[in-house]
């Protein structure tokens, strides 16, 4: 009897917060504005082609133990 008492309060509770975040966040049927780009969408700049490679050097010594 207690587990099923456990059972339905967590179901309760589950729904109590699932359902109004569902209703709040999730868009509905409306239209998504065309002005808004996925990241596919946007072209990278051309920098990003361009990166100059840095040779790769020794960093020094390496600290003292404490």
């Amino acid at each position: 009897m207690r587990i099923a008492i456990i059972a339905i309060f967590g179901i309760l509770s589950f729904l109590l917060v699932f359902l109004p975040g569902y209703f709040l966040l999730v868009p509905g049927d409306e239209e998504v504005p065309a002005t808004v780009e996925t990241s596919a969408d946007v072209p990278e700049p051309e920098e990003a082609e361009t990166t100059e490679k840095l040779p790769l050097t020794n960093p020094g010594d390496a600290p003292p133990l404490k």
